[in-house]
Order: structure tokens, then C-alpha cells, then sequence
């Protein structure tokens, strides 16, 4: 994090209210390719969405002055590995299958990512962004008023969920998680909040068909999960291949 003395000549430094962070305009050659990978990926034409994107950048690229929520802050980069890396999971049939009204928790949201753009996407769900560092859960609460009443954030921790938050134990239809660690380090956090017949999505790169899915595989059973589905995606012609893994909730602890 920026020292005091750097954060103070910052504009906006220690706010999160959008109000002081403004829209950034999304460069026509960016959006381009973003309209064009959608249709090649077979995802929704992001045109009604670009104001609202604008808006989520800029919010995002004047906080991260002084937060430390992302590394990827360039207007191509952010609009690939964010916004379309985390529409990428329509292409996961559980997300697709989620009924109208229920609650969808982004668990580890970090920046807000992939919560943002399926709450933008998918706002028939009532989202909700957790984080378990305060300042970041701020900072999503913040953003989650640029898009609507369907999406709140919430300073907690999944395992903490029981005692915390009991309104959230058990009451989850769906879970999704992008880079908060391992799968089987994400399954013990998702399960107190996951309904029995609740689904998990988890986004990995290139290496999780390895010893990462075999530990997983390995302790899913003690929380109550099995591997529902496997989908394989590049973003780009020539990506490393990377996967939505969908665990259901069948029982358990």
C-alpha cells in the first residue's frame, strides 16, 4: 500500500465513494475487440452495459491509486482478464440454471471479480460481494451501488458464515470464486454458505488438472461437494486453456 505521505497527494485518496472516482471512457478499438470475443465465446453483446463498465473502471482505477485491489489496470487488459475472463462463467451451465430471486455470493472478491460483471450480467440473482479485509469490502460495497439494488457486499469470511452471518448459512444457491487459492482451500470456505443441492464455480488456469484437482478431489467429499462439470475456454486464440470447475453441494459437514 501507497505511504501515508504518497496516499495524501493522491485525488480521492482513502475514499471509495464513486462520486470521487469517476467514469473512464472505454477506448472503441477496446470495446471492439471486447463486442467480438463475446460473440466468439458465444456471450451476450456487452453493448447495453458500456456506461456501466465505464463506470466500474474508472472506480476502480482511482481506489486502486491508493488500495491495492489489481494489478491489471489498462483499459484492454482490465476489459479481458475482469470483465470478460469473468463472463466467461455464463459458459458454465450452473450459472445458466440458477433460479430467478436467489442468492448468488461472490466469495472472495478481492476487486470485485468475476461478482461485478455476472451481477451486470445476470441481475435476476441477488448478489452479494464478501471479502475478508475490510477495506475491500468497502470498496465493493461502493461499486455494487453502480449497478443496482440486486448487489451488496458484506465484511465476512465463508467459514465464519455460521456464527457471523447465520441469515447466509445454508442459504446460497450459488458460489463463485476467481483466485482466492486453491480448490480444496476454497471448498471448506464455500460450504457453510452452500444449500444442499447449492452450486460452486470456480475459475482456474492451465495448471489445475493436476495435483490441485487431485487435492480437491480429495477433501470435496468432507464438505458435502462433488465435481458436477469441467469447462475448458481460452479468452484468445493461443491462451493457455483455463477451466470453470462446478462442484455441487450434496450433504456433509
Amino acid at each position: 500500500m501507497p505511504s501515508r505521505e504518497r496516499s495524501a497527494a493522491v485525488p480521492g485518496a482513502g475514499s471509495v465513494d464513486p462520486a470521487d472516482h469517476p467514469p473512464l471512457p472505454l477506448p472503441d478499438a477496446d470495446w471492439d475487440w471486447l463486442r467480438e470475443r463475446c460473440a466468439a465465446l458465444g456471450l451476450p453483446d456487452p453493448a447495453p452495459w458500456r456506461e456501466t463498465l465505464a463506470a466500474l473502471y474508472g472506480h476502480l482505477v482511482g481506489v486502486n491509486r491508493w488500495l491495492n485491489l489489481t494489478t491489471v489496470t489498462s483499459p484492454r487488459d482490465w476489459l479481458k482478464w475482469h470483465v470478460l475472463d469473468s463472463w466467461s462463467g455464463l459458459r458454465a451451465a450452473a450459472l445458466r440454471a440458477v433460479q430467478s430471486g436467489a442468492l448468488a455470493v461472490d466469495l472472495g472478491s478481492g476487486g470485485g471479480y468475476p461478482g461485478l460483471p455476472l451481477a451486470l450480467a445476470l441481475p435476476h440473482l441477488r448478489w452479494l460481494l464478501i471479502d475478508a479485509r475490510r477495506k475491500k469490502a468497502e470498496f465493493l460495497g461502493a461499486a455494487a451501488r453502480l449497478l443496482g439494488p440486486w448487489v451488496g457486499a458484506r465484511h465476512l469470511r465463508g467459514d465464519c458464515v455460521p456464527h457471523a452471518a447465520p441469515e447466509l448459512h445454508r442459504a446460497c444457491q450459488l458460489v463463485v470464486n476467481r483466485a482466492m487459492g486453491p480448490a480444496d482451500a476454497v471448498l471448506p470456505q464455500a460450504a457453510p454458505l452452500l444449500a444442499e443441492g447449492g452450486l460452486l464455480v470456480v475459475w482456474k488456469g492451465p495448471a489445475f488438472l493436476g495435483s490441485e484437482r487431485d487435492r480437491a478431489a480429495g477433501v470435496a467429499p468432507r464438505w458435502g461437494f462433488r465435481v458436477a462439470d469441467v469447462t475448458g475456454l481460452r479468452l484468445e486464440d493461443g491462451d493457455p486453456e483455463r477451466y470453470l470447475v462446478t462442484y455441487r453441494r450434496v450433504g456433509g459437514r
